[in-house]
């Protein structure tokens, strides 16, 4: 699991995710770093808070099992970075 306690804001830190969990813990470090609570990202971006909550989790659906069992089969690493992108919208 990817310990996020040393992340801070303008660090560009990288994972490479080898399965849903990974992502999750990106997601939340990069949403505190933003400094946006669950509810605030997720009405940004038209979902439930439950949603965001399951995300963060790292609670897996047949659909994200699925992926990570295809890219492990085919070799492939999806390496993960986040950072302030002045220009990103």
């Amino acid at each position: 699991m990817w310990d996020n306690s040393h992340i801070r804001r303008h660090a560009m830190p990288t994972l490479t995710a080898r399965k849903p969990n990974d992502i999750a813990a990106v997601i939340r470090a990069a949403r505190e770093d933003a400094g946006l609570s669950q509810a605030e990202l997720a009405n940004r971006l038209a979902f439930s808070r439950d949603y965001m909550i399951d995300l963060e989790a790292g609670k897996s659906n047949l659909y994200m099992t699925r992926l990570f069992r295809t890219l492990h089969e085919l070799g492939i690493a999806v390496t993960l970075e986040y950072g302030r992108d002045d220009d990103s919208a």
